[in-house]
């Protein structure tokens, strides 16, 4: 009797791990989408994705429930396996856009975001005020950060905007970062983002999903060589909740700084444009640096540009009634005591300075002739009633 209930005992045991075995095989599981870019240039291009799945599957770029036309694959569908599937991106000539990569079997599927960048043009540029005139240059590309530090899209598809760069990848600096500011916008009392637990100087998710190079500033103490500190060009206290604020550490932000004109001058004049922002419906700020002939190096081995100096332009909106003025201070310890009116301009002035076009947007708001003569008017008396 006992060797009867034993063998039925191994039977019934074999059934069952022979019936587990069969489920598993059967089983559909998770598909899984590797090797996908999800930045894509303006351009637009081929990327070999690979698929794995056990059961049938399709592929499909949605934007909500709706198939995009400037998305496709090759092939689109299959049985279960492995397999290598060409997509490729048409060409973008608007603005910047984004899908969702839905790779789908039978019941359960695996979601991707695909972002494509614009072409920068003053023609297609967004008309944001604090916006110098977009050139278009092999080196140097356009991007603009969300409120959750992510690329901004679309005012349909993301938070509002926090901040505009101009990265240059062989400099790897941004020539300058624009963004607007008034009270509501630095308003929050969050600190800084760098003395949080966890904290630092973040790769920019923008050029890490480009597979472009960045400099290694992502540590706490990690810094340029030579001495230079992290200079932000947008100010950390310019954005005063989480992730708007985590998104000024970004290392596209930061600049070789002279730890003495950062701290004192530097810090005063940013310290004044908030408050003068304070004052009036927006002020847009665009602030940036001029590429000296030296560079710095860093742990990542690339060799960052140390700027000969930098700027502010801005732009003050209250009601109908617009002013500019501008400031230019060398990157030198020699003007770190010294009073930031001492560096003022006019915004003219500024432009024969840099070569670039300020507040190219308010030629849709304001004439030529009002525009020329804000531009050129005494900045000092600007200032003074601001």
């Amino acid at each position: 009797m006992t060797r009867h209930i034993l063998r039925l005992l191994a039977l019934t045991a074999l059934s069952l791990l022979l019936f587990a075995c069969g489920k598993q095989e059967n089983e559909e599981t998770v598909p899984v989408l590797k090797n996908l870019t999800k930045t894509v240039q303006a351009s637009g291009g081929e990327q070999q994705l690979r698929v794995v799945t056990t059961a049938s599957w399709t592929l499909k770029a949605l934007s909500g429930d709706k198939q995009v036309d400037w998305v496709h694959f090759d092939p689109s569908s299959g049985e279960a396996g492995t397999f290598s599937v060409k997509m490729t991106v048409d060409p973008n000539t608007g603005s910047p856009r984004v899908a969702t990569v839905v790779l789908q079997g039978p019941t359960l599927k695996r979601t991707a975001e695909l972002q494509q960048l614009a072409t920068p043009s003053v023609d297609n540029a967004p008309l944001w005020l604090e916006l110098p005139a977009l050139r278009e240059t092999p080196d140097c590309h356009f991007f603009t950060h969300d409120w959750d530090g992510e690329m901004y899209v679309s005012a349909e598809v993301s938070p509002k905007r926090n901040y505009s760069f101009y990265w240059d990848k062989n400099r790897y600096i941004s020539h300058w970062v624009a963004y607007p500011l008034n009270k509501d916008l630095h308003s929050g009392g969050y600190g800084r983002y760098d003395d949080k637990e966890g904290g630092g100087f973040p790769a920019d998710p923008i050029l890490t999903n480009l597979g472009w190079a960045q400099p290694y500033l992502f540590g706490k103490t990690d810094t340029y060589g030579g001495g230079w500190t992290r200079g932000h060009q947008i100010p950390s206290a310019d954005r005063q909740v989480e992730k708007a604020n985590m998104a000024t550490f970004y290392v596209t932000n930061m600049t070789p700084q002279n730890y003495d004109m950062n701290g004192e001058v530097w810090a005063k004049l940013e310290g004044s444009v908030r408050s003068w922002s304070d004052r009036c419906d927006t002020l847009y700020v665009c602030t940036g640096c001029h590429p000296g002939p030296y560079a710095t190096g860093n742990k990542s081995g690339v060799n960052v540009s140390i700027p000969d100096y930098y700027y502010k332009a801005l732009l003050r909106k209250k009601g109908e009634d617009y002013s500019m003025a501008a400031f230019k201070i060398a990157n030198d310890a020699t003007v770190a005591t010294s009073g930031y009116m001492d560096f003022i301009i006019s915004v003219s002035e500024l432009e024969s300075e840099t070569g670039e076009v300020f507040f190219a947007a308010l030629s849709s708001y304001i004439s030529a002739d009002k525009i020329a003569a804000l531009k050129s008017a005494s900045p000092v008396g600007v200032v003074s009633k601001w």
